[in-house]
């Protein structure tokens, strides 16, 4: 009995003496105000920044190319395209905003291109500066056109085959991308337009989010609209009609890139993470009422970036050869979709208070 006091006492003394595990420590509670603050500071501004850098290497690269013509500044022309629709695609995340408001989101990425028009265009025309090129109508500027042109309608354009009118067109959408993205990152700037302000003085004083619900709100629908956009209109409409000329970059085959990285973007922005920081987010502030809700929008937005992978051809050729894939991915997205514009917007109406 002795032996067994003790014992007894050691594992007391034992248990008495652990520190609290994570489940016991007190949670910090993550705020409405949290969440805008640091979607605004660490996934919109340094995403547009970002956007910029990538504009102004692509500019640099068609100007190299335009002044000299070689196979070398041809593929790096090429690169910096896929780089900067990386960075683009990933800020239709969040569409909000200026982005909307000054319509620099149709200028830069309307689509599909016109090519009996465009060609039109550089036949006849007798300038191609940027003031010319900013004038034209949405589908003969922005991201398509130059792509058309550094690709071919079949994919076989050379550095031969490109003209000295196009590559001075190239010259001057890129110098448009550029201009529209500096001016993007102007509008949220504090010493500029200050959009950043309406988002993060929401509830207070903002003119624009009169309450920091309506902020929280605006966000999860960037979200929800990408998703819908993807799942039902860049996927869908194609797929649909067995039509290959109606996607989104068929000349550089990077559609399913971009409908990955649009994805990716909405993720980021749930997560409020990018370029390896995280912050306040979407996702804390779900889990801390409803954490099966939470790991279900996580579990659909890897699902959906997943199916998205399961498409190993290019998108022209898979809408008639992976149609499965596709449907399934259709499908992942739009699961995603319905969870978003339902379950994630009933919480924040319930939950998001001020």
């Amino acid at each position: 009995m002795k032996k067994l006091i003790i014992v007894m006492g050691l594992v007391f003394t034992f248990f008495a003496c652990r520190k609290p595990t994570e489940n016991t420590m007190p949670v910090t509670t993550v705020t409405s105000q949290a969440v805008i603050t640091d979607f605004v500071q660490k996934v919109a501004l340094p995403q547009y920044a970002g956007l910029l850098t990538n504009a102004t290497l692509l500019n640099n690269s068609l100007k190299a190319l335009n002044t000299t013509p070689n196979n070398a500044n041809l593929q790096a022309a090429r690169d910096a395209w896929r780089a900067t629709r990386h960075s683009w695609e990933q800020c239709e995340g969040f569409l909000i905003g200026p982005v909307e408001d000054n319509n620099y989101d149709p200028d830069m990425d309307t689509w599909p291109v016109d090519y009996h028009q465009l060609d039109s265009f550089i036949t006849t025309s007798t300038s191609f500066d940027v003031a010319t090129v900013h004038s034209l109508e949405q589908s003969l500027k922005g991201f398509h056109p130059l792509e058309f042109i550094l690709w071919g309608r079949n994919g076989d354009a050379t550095v031969d085959s490109i003209t000295a009118k196009e590559k001075l067109y190239m010259v001057s959408l890129s110098q448009d991308i550029q201009n529209s993205v500096d001016s993007l990152n102007y509008s949220w700037a504090s010493n500029g337009g200050n959009f950043q302000a309406l988002l993060l003085n929401a509830g207070s004083g903002s003119t624009r989010f009169t309450t920091r619900q309506e902020a929280v709100l605006a966000i999860a629908a960037c979200i929800t609209d990408i998703c819908d956009e993807v799942g039902n209109g860049k996927l869908y409409e194609p797929f649909s009609l067995y039509d290959s000329t109606k996607t989104e970059s068929p000349f550089s085959h990077n559609s399913i890139t971009d409908f990955t990285n649009n994805m990716i973007g909405a993720q980021n922005v749930y997560l409020c993470t990018y370029n390896g920081q995280t912050g306040n987010s979407l996702s804390n502030l779900v889990s801390a009422k409803n954490l099966a809700l939470d790991t279900k929008i996580k579990t659909q937005f890897a699902a959906a970036i997943s199916a998205l992978g399961n498409v190993t051809l290019n998108f022209e050729p898979a809408i008639y050869l992976q149609r499965t894939q596709l449907q399934n991915a259709m499908t992942a997205i739009t699961t995603l979709h319905a969870t978003l514009d339902g379950e994630l917007k009933t919480f924040i109406q319930t939950y998001v208070k001020d």
